[in-house]
C-alpha cells in the first residue's frame, strides 16, 4: 500500500567555514533502513544520506556528503560526520611577473597596475599571498611574499611601482622568481599552491637566456603559469608560440590574449575562476583529488565499529569506504597501495569503488564488501578483511560483460539465521541475456584469505524485458512465508517500459536461494500511473507492528509499503470405517444392483499459520472437492449424500483441527475387488479480511500441496492373519497326442488343469513357453469345480510379444482378480503348427572307420570317429560332405601284410523325440563302403648298378684275354714295309733313318 511520506528538515548544523562558504539543498538523497543488513544495527536508528550534498567555497563546490542518524521518530540525532567540513584553506602564493619595457606607454603601465590590484582584491578572503617583480633588461622586486604578509594596506604596495623601461629579459625574470620569490626567506610557504603570473606586451628581446634552460626549472619546482600577451604583437604565429612555451600544460587553459591593457579587466573574472579550480592534492606533474569529491553516503552500511559510508568520488573517482569509528577520525578503506598523488601511481586502480557497500560476518569477524562497476568496464567486488587493525583485501569476482555494471547493488544474507553470512548477492543491472536485461549472481561468502571466489547462481527476471534493469535494488525481506529461512526482495524498475517491477526470492535449506521467483509485483497493478517501482528497496522490519515484516519499495516520486501476509499451511488427513470393506458388501452372490451401504470417510482438515505474528485466529473460506475412483470409467462406488461419485463442500474455516463424516454406498457388484477404492481430495483456501489490521487477508504457502488420495481397500479372504497364502497346483498335457508329425498336424491341443487347495489367490497367472513354431490361437473353459455360483470363471489368455528367438510365450489369467480357495479349473489351449517349423530339431551324423579281415588283430589300429552337427536341413535339400585327410601305414607294416581291405560306414542320428522316419525308410539311414590298400615299394638302384658294373668289367677281361691268346694283338708291321718299299722309292737319308730306325732292335 502507498503511504504519505513526512519531510524531514535535516540540518547538518552551520560549518565552520569562512565567509562565502555555503550549503545548498541535496538534490539527490538515499535512504539507508539497515534493518536486517548487520547483527549489529540497530532498527530504531536509520540513516538519511546526502551523497550530492555540495558545499560552495569562494568559487568552488564540493560534493562530500554525508548522513544523519535518526531516532524512532525519525527526529534527527547525529550527522556523519559530526559537523560539515569547514572550506579547505588552500593555500595560494602568487607572483606576478610584469613587462616595464619601454615598448609599454605609461597609461598602459597603470592600467596593468589597476588589473594587478583587481586580483588581488578578488582573493582577499582567501589563505593567497602575492609578491610582485618588474622587469625589463633590469629586475626589480617590488614586493615579496612577506612583505604583503606584514602589510596592513596592500594598496600601498603596488601604488608607487614606477616603469622601469628598457628591453625585455622574460626568460631572465622567470629564473629570478623561481630561485628567489618562491623561496621561504622572502616568505613563501612550503605546502602552499605557487603560481606564476607573466603579463609582457611582446617577444623577449636581446635576452641572453633561453626559454629551455628556465621553464624546466620552474617545472621542477612545481610552478603553475598563467602568461596574458597583450597588444596587437602576438598575432604573429612566432609571439604566439612564446606565450604558450611560457604557460603551463595544456595551453589553452594557461594562456590568455587581450589586444590592449585596458581589456585586461575583460578576463579578470576567467583568471579568478581558473585559479579557483585549482583544488585538490598537487604534484610535481598534475593535480589530483582525494576527498573534494568523496560524495560520502553513495553507499552505507553499518557495523559493530561503526557506519560505513561509501565515497565514491575519493582519489580521482578511484573509490573506497570511510569507517566511523566512536570518537575517531574516519578510517579510509580502498584498494590501492598508493597514496594516489599520482594518476600512474597504481594501474590496478579500481574505478569507483564505494559505488556499493554492505558488511558481512563470519565467525564473529566482519568484513567490509565493496562494488566497483564501473572496473574495466565490466565492474568488481572487493572483500575486506580486518586484520590486526589494517583492512586487507581478502577476495575478489569480476563481473564478464562489458557495461553490465557489476557490482552496482550488493546485499548480504544470512539465509539460516546462525548470525553468520552465507551470501553475497551481486547486482548487474545491465546485463543483457536472451531478451532479459539484468541479473543478480548468488556468491557464497569466501572463508579463506585469497580464495578464489566464484558465483555459480544467478537471479534472474522474467523474459521480454531487455531494458528492465533486475538487480538496480536488492534487499533481504526476512523470512516472510514462515519457514526459518531468510528471503531476498530484488527490483527491477525498467520493466513494462519503466513501471517497474519487483520480485521475491525464497531461501532454500543448504544456505542458498531458489532461483526461480515465487512472486512477482508489476507497479502497473498498484497504479496505472507509477514509474520506476523497484527502483529502491528496504525489507525485514515490523513497520506496521502486526508481526509481520513489511517491504517498504522506491518509485519516482513515492514510497510504497507491501506488508507481507499471515502465511497458512493445511495438512489434510482421511481415514475410513471400518478400515477395510467387508466381504459380506461386496460379494453379491449374482445380484446386479445392491446399493449396500460400504462405510464411511473421515476428511479432516488442520489450519497453521505459519509466521508469527500477533493477528490471533484468522479465518479462510476453504473449497474442497471429493472424488470416488476419479480416473475409472465406472467408479465403484458412490457418496450416498449426492448418489454420485463427487462431492463438493465450500467451508469458512478458522485455525485448528476441521473435520467431516461422508457416507460411502457400493451401487453394484464389484468385480475388481483387489484394487482399493481412492477417494481423492483437491482444496483451495482464499484468506478472509481481517479487519483489525486494515483488511488484511492470509495467504496460503506458496508450493502447498493441496491435491491428496486415499485409499479404501477390500477385505480378503486370508485367514485370521491377513496374510493370504495360496497353494497352487498344476498339471497339463497333450490331449491324448503320442506323436507329432510337423506338416501333417495343424493344431496343438494343450489341456491344463489349476487347482488352488490354499486360501484365495490373487491375479493368478498361467504361462506357456514354446518353440517360435508354434502359435497361440485360443483358449477354451472345459470344466470348474468347487467355484461359487455368483459369477461365472474368466478365462483371458494373451501372447507376449518374444524378448528371443527361441522362445514364445502365452499368458492366462485365472479369473482375475481372485481365484478362490478351494476353486479348480480346467481349460484348452490350442496352438497353430507351422507346417515349415523346425521346433529346435537337431540333426546328427556319425563316421566309423572299421578294418578288415576281422580275423586280424587290429588292437594296434587307431580308428577316427568324424561327427558332424547339422542344424536344419530343408525338405529334398541334398548336403555333400567331403573328407580330407593323411592315412599313416606305420601300424600297417606290423601286420606283415602287402594289401588290406578299409571299410567306411556314416549314420544319420536324429532326436527321435521329435522326428519320426517313415516306415520302409530305414535303409537310408545308414550308409557303408570298401576301400582296398596296397603297399607299394620302392626298390634301391645302387647294389643292381654296382653289380652290372663289376659283371660287365669281368666279362671285358675275359673276351681281352682270348683275343691275345688268338693272336689279336700280334704286329704285322715288318711286311707292310717290305710291302711299301717295293712300291715307293725314298731319299737315301730317309731310308738309312728308317733302316736304322727297324733293324735297331736286332
Amino acid at each position: 500500500m502507498a503511504r504519505k511520506c513526512l519531510r524531514l528538515d535535516l540540518n547538518p548544523g552551520p560549518p565552520v567555514s569562512k565567509p562565502g562558504s555555503k550549503t545548498s539543498e541535496p538534490p539527490r538523497a538515499e535512504y539507508l533502513f539497515p534493518w536486517g543488513q548487520s547483527p549489529f544495527s540497530n532498527p530504531s536508528s536509520p540513516q538519511a544520506c546526502g551523497p550530492t550534498v555540495h558545499q560552495v567555497c569562494g568559487k568552488n563546490i564540493y560534493m562530500k556528503g554525508f548522513c544523519f542518524v535518526l531516532d524512532s521518530k525519525l527526529q534527527q540525532q547525529k550527522t556523519i560526520p559530526a559537523a560539515l567540513q569547514e572550506c579547505p584553506k588552500q593555500e595560494n602564493d602568487i607572483v606576478f611577473v610584469i613587462d616595464g619595457s619601454t615598448s609599454i606607454d605609461s597609461h598602459d603601465f597603470q592600467q596593468m597596475k589597476s588589473f594587478v590590484r583587481a586580483v588581488i582584491n578578488q582573493f582577499k578572503e582567501t589563505n593567497t599571498l602575492f609578491s610582485l617583480m618588474q622587469y625589463s633588461n633590469r629586475l626589480k622586486i617590488h614586493f615579496t611574499f612577506a612583505d604583503f604578509q606584514r602589510s596592513t594596506n596592500w594598496g600601498n604596495l603596488v601604488n608607487p611601482i614606477l616603469q622601469l623601461r628598457g628591453l625585455t629579459y622574460t626568460a631572465t625574470a622567470i629564473r629570478k622568481v623561481v630561485t628567489e620569490l618562491f623561496q621561504s626567506r622572502n616568505g613563501a610557504r612550503k605546502n602552499a599552491t605557487k603560481i606564476l603570473i607573466v603579463i609582457t606586451d611582446g617577444e623577449k628581446y636581446q635576452d641572453k637566456l633561453q626559454y629551455k634552460d628556465v621553464i624546466p626549472e620552474a617545472e621542477q619546482a612545481g610552478i603553475i603559469r598563467y602568461a596574458i600577451g597583450v597588444g596587437d604583437a602576438f598575432e604573429y604565429a612566432s609571439a604566439q608560440e612564446e606565450l604558450n612555451i611560457i604557460a603551463s600544460q595544456p595551453a589553452k587553459e594557461h594562456v590568455f590574449q587581450v589586444d590592449n591593457f585596458s581589456a585586461l579587466k575583460t578576463i579578470q573574472e576567467d583568471l579568478q575562476e581558473k585559479i579557483f579550480s585549482i583544488e585538490g592534492t598537487q604534484s610535481k606533474s598534475s593535480i589530483s583529488f582525494r576527498h573534494e569529491m568523496s560524495q560520502a553516503g553513495f553507499s552505507a552500511a553499518l557495523s559493530y565499529m561503526g557506519p560505513v559510508l561509501g565515497t565514491v568520488g575519493s582519489f580521482d573517482w578511484s573509490g573506497g569506504v570511510a569507517l566511523y569509528s566512536s570518537n575517531e577520525d574516519p578510517v579510509f578503506i580502498k584498494t590501492s597501495k598508493e597514496d594516489m598523488n599520482d594518476r600512474n601511481a597504481s594501474l590496478d586502480v579500481v574505478v569507483s569503488s564505494g559505488y556499493s557497500t554492505t558488511v558481512a560476518t563470519w565467525n564473529r569477524v566482519q568484513r567490509l564488501v565493496l562494488g566497483a562497476p564501473r572496473y574495466q568496464h565490466t565492474g568488481k567486488v572487493i572483500v575486506f578483511t580486518d586484520v590486526d587493525g589494517t583492512w586487507k583485501q581478502e577476495a575478489e569476482v569480476k563481473g564478464t560483460q562489458i557495461g553490465s555494471y557489476f557490482g552496482a547493488t550488493l546485499c548480504s544474507i544470512d539465509v539460516n539465521q546462525d548470525s553468520n553470512t552465507d551470501l553475497i548477492l551481486i547486482g548487474a543491472p545491465y546485463y543483457y541475456e536472451q531478451n532479459r536485461g539484468g541479473q543478480v549472481a548468488i556468491c557464497p561468502l569466501p572463508r579463506q584469505v585469497r580464495a578464489k571466489w566464484t558465483c555459480e547462481v544467478v537471479l534472474r527476471g522474467h523474459q521480454g524485458h531487455p531494458l528492465g534493469r533486475f538487480g538496480e535494488a536488492l534487499a533481504v525481506a526476512g523470512d516472510t512465508n514462515g519457514d526459518k529461512i531468510k528471503d531476498v526482495v530484488v527490483g527491477a524498475p525498467g520493466e513494462e517500459e519503466n513501471k517497474g517491477a519487483i520480485y521475491l526470492f525464497h531461501g532454500v535449506s543448504g544456505a542458498s536461494i531458489n532461483p526461480s521467483y515465487s512472486q512477482r509485483i508489476s507497479g502497473s497493478l498498484l497504479s496505472p500511473t507509477l514509474q520506476y517501482f523497484g527502483q529502491s528497496l528496504s525489507g525485514g522490519q515490523d513497520l506496521t507492528q502486526d508481526g509481520l515484516l513489511d517491504v517498504t519499495v522506491g518509485a519516482k516520486g513515492q514510497v510504497l509499503l507491501l506488508r507481507t501476509r499471515p502465511v497458512l499451511r493445511v495438512d489434510v488427513s482421511i481415514t475410513f470405517t471400518p478400515p477395510e470393506l467387508p466381504r459380506s458388501v461386496f460379494e453379491c452372490w449374482g445380484q446386479e444392483t445392491t446399493n449396500q451401504e460400504a462405510g464411511a470417510a473421515v476428511i479432516c482438515l488442520t489450519i497453521y499459520k505459519n509466521t508469527p505474528d500477533q493477528l490471533g485466529d484468522v479465518q479462510s473460506s476453504v473449497a474442497y472437492d471429493l472424488a470416488l475412483d476419479a480416473g475409472r470409467l465406472s467408479p465403484r462406488a458412490t457418496f450416498a449424500e449426492t448418489k454420485n461419485w463427487t462431492l463438493t463442500r465450500v467451508k469458512t474455516l478458522g485455525l485448528g483441527n476441521h473435520c467431516e463424516t461422508v457416507k460411502l454406498l457400493l451401487p453394484y457388484c464389484v468385480e475388481d475387488s483387489v484394487t482399493p477404492i481412492s477417494l481423492r481430495l483437491n482444496f483451495s483456501l482464499v484468506g478472509q479480511h481481517i479487519t483489525s489490521s486494515r483488511n488484511l487477508r492470509p495467504v496460503l504457502e506458496v508450493g502447498s500441496q493441496n491435491l491428496f488420495t486415499s485409499h479404501f481397500p477390500f477385505e480378503k479372504n486370508c485367514g485370521t492373519d491377513h496374510f493370504c497364502e495360496d497353494d497352487l497346483s498344476i498339471t497339463f498335457h497333450f490331449s491324448g497326442l503320442q506323436l507329432l508329425v510337423v506338416g501333417s498336424n495343424l493344431e496343438l491341443n494343450v489341456t491344463v488343469t489349476v487347482k488352488n487347495q490354499g486360501e484365495d489367490s490373487y491375479r493368478t497367472m498361467v504361462t506357456f513357453f514354446y518353440p517360435p513354431g508354434l502359435s497361440y490361437r485360443r483358449v477354451s473353459l472345459t470344466q470348474v469345480n468347487n467355484w461359487r455360483p455368483q459369477r461365472s470363471m474368466r478365462l483371458a489368455c494373451e501372447a507376449a510379444v518374444p524378448e528371443n528367438k527361441t522362445l514364445k510365450s502365452t499368458s492366462c489369467s485365472i479369473n482375475h482378480p481372485i481365484f478362490q480357495e478351494g476353486a479348480e479349473v480346467t481349460f484348452v489351449a490350442t496352438f497353430d503348427i507351422s507346417p515349415t517349423a523346425t521346433l529346435g530339431a537337431k540333426v546328427l551324423m556319425k563316421a566309423k572307420t572299421y578294418l578288415f579281415p576281422p580275423f586280424q588283430d587290429c588292437s594296434i589300429a587307431v580308428c577316427l570317429k568324424i561327427k558332424c552337427d547339422i542344424s536344419s536341413l530343408g525338405v529334398q535339400e541334398e548336403l555333400d560332405f567331403t573328407l580330407k585327410g593323411n592315412l599313416s601305414f606305420f601300424w600297417v607294416s606290423q601286420t606283415l601284410k602287402k594289401k588290406w581291405l578299409v571299410k567306411s560306414s556314416a549314420e544319420i542320428i536324429f532326436n527321435e523325440s521329435v522326428y519320426s522316419q517313415l516306415q520302409g525308410q530305414e535303409a537310408f539311414l545308414k550308409s557303408q563302403i570298401e576301400t582296398t590298400l596296397e603297399e607299394y615299394e620302392i626298390h634301391n638302384p645302387i647294389p643292381l648298378i654296382a653289380g652290372s658294373t663289376v659283371g660287365g668289367l669281368l666279362l671285358l677281361l675275359l673276351i681281352t684275354a682270348g683275343l691275345f691268346r688268338l693272336g689279336f694283338f700280334k704286329r704285322h708291321y715288318k711286311e707292310m714295309i717290305e710291302e711299301n718299299i717295293q712300291s715307293t722309292h725314298f731319299s737315301n737319308e730317309d731310308s738309312n733313318s728308317l733302316t736304322d730306325d727297324l733293324t735297331a732292335p736286332k
